[in-house]
């Protein structure tokens, strides 16, 4: 796939990072037909920077990994709008790991504006460590869990609560330039 016809997606934490995200599901918490695709063509994901990509191409309101990528880089990316922030939509990216069949919850926003050309997408980490004890007391409070795991893993109960947490936990790091720079969590 050309660059150019397609979401170029890079991230400046390593793969492990999707895989320990501190958002998890045992289930897809976006319902089905409910997500949107930043752009209506596939993707190139590239977890580990630019010599480690993985075409995805698009299925219904999904980006999957083409067929092509291999059995270890099995995968799925979707995506939810979350909320504005100074005029640049950010986005709740749901990844879900076939393999392992885990979800994993991050966020991203395009890097430039739809009507200017091709897209990139800079990702972004959120951990629960980020949340105050108020916060954290509201996500347990209407079902969140928290687990052991590498660092502390959050499981939402639903979608509700998880965008919930996040448009009011992190909107402040969704307006920092540094904090996308520097993908995101800590």
């Amino acid at each position: 796939m050309n660059l150019h016809q397609g979401l170029r997606v890079s991230m400046q934490l390593g793969a492990i990072s999707l895989l320990t995200a501190c958002y998890v599901s045992e289930e897809s918490l976006i319902p089905e037909g409910e997500a949107v695709l930043p752009v209506d063509h596939g993707l190139t994901l590239c977890p580990d920077g630019p010599n480690n990509c993985v075409e995805m191409r698009v299925e219904g309101d999904t980006y999957v990994t083409a067929p092509e990528a291999g059995p270890d880089q099995t995968g799925a990316a979707r995506f939810i709008p979350l909320v504005q922030v100074d005029g640049r939509q950010i986005y709740l990216l749901e990844a879900h790991d076939t393999e392992d069949d885990a979800f994993s919850y991050l966020v991203a926003r395009r890097t430039m504006a739809e009507d200017e050309g091709p897209a990139d997408m800079e990702l972004a980490l959120v951990t629960c460590d980020a949340l105050s004890e108020d916060e954290l007391a509201g996500f347990l409070a209407a079902g969140g869990q928290i687990g052991a795991g590498w660092g502390r893993e959050c499981r939402a109960p639903d979608l509700q609560t998880l965008t919930a947490t996040f448009r009011t936990a992190y909107l402040d790091e969704f307006a920092d330039e540094a904090w996308w720079e520097e993908g995101g969590a800590d």
